[in-house]
């Protein structure tokens, strides 16, 4: 057996899985086939100096969005919550396990501030062992948790905007102006 037939067998089995992953529609975490469909938008939030605020204006950006005071729709972030709770008890009824959750609450909004969209609320949790004997190491899990929870904020509010388009928004508004004459 020659040297390159082994490394033929490994080439033809790397290529087998690819086309199988692919076949079956696997996509890698995050990488969604949609992208949203507004050209402008303006974002807006009670902070705007929050971690969440920050992900979503890059978000949108590099999803060909452009974030502008003057766009005619409005994306409101109106309340983000987190909440931390013991899940289970040790047998001395330390926490041994902790859910944190996170909930957005945003709408889309026209230039008089009337909601076209929403208000909507998107939300995720996570669980994680309390190590008593590591809390540094507790600590920073529960900070690397809450970044992917941010994380997962944004990518479930980009799938929704995914699904919007400027022409149901223009009909909408146009529905509210008929109602409001």
């Amino acid at each position: 057996m020659s040297l390159t037939t082994p490394r033929l067998l490994l080439s033809c089995a790397v290529l087998g899985a690819t086309l199988l992953a692919s076949g079956c529609g696997f996509h890698l975490r995050g990488t969604g086939v949609d992208s949203v469909e507004l050209n402008q938008l303006d974002v807006t939030a009670h902070n705007r100096y929050g971690r969440t605020y920050q992900q979503v204006l890059e978000a949108l950006e590099v999803d060909g969005v452009k974030v502008t005071p003057t766009a005619a729709y409005q994306l409101q972030l109106l309340k983000e919550d987190q909440g931390r709770r013991a899940v289970s008890y040790t047998s001395s009824s330390t926490p041994a396990e902790y859910e944190l959750t996170s909930t957005l609450m945003f709408q889309i909004a026209d230039r008089r501030g009337r909601a076209l969209i929403g208000p909507e609320t998107l939300a995720t949790r996570r669980l994680y062992v309390n190590d008593k004997d590591n809390i540094i190491g507790t600590t920073e899990e529960e900070e690397l948790l809450r970044h992917e929870m941010r994380q997962d904020l944004t990518r479930q509010l980009l799938f929704r905007l995914s699904s919007i388009t400027e022409g149901e928004l223009s009909s909408r508004e146009s529905r509210l102006d008929q109602q409001g004459n």
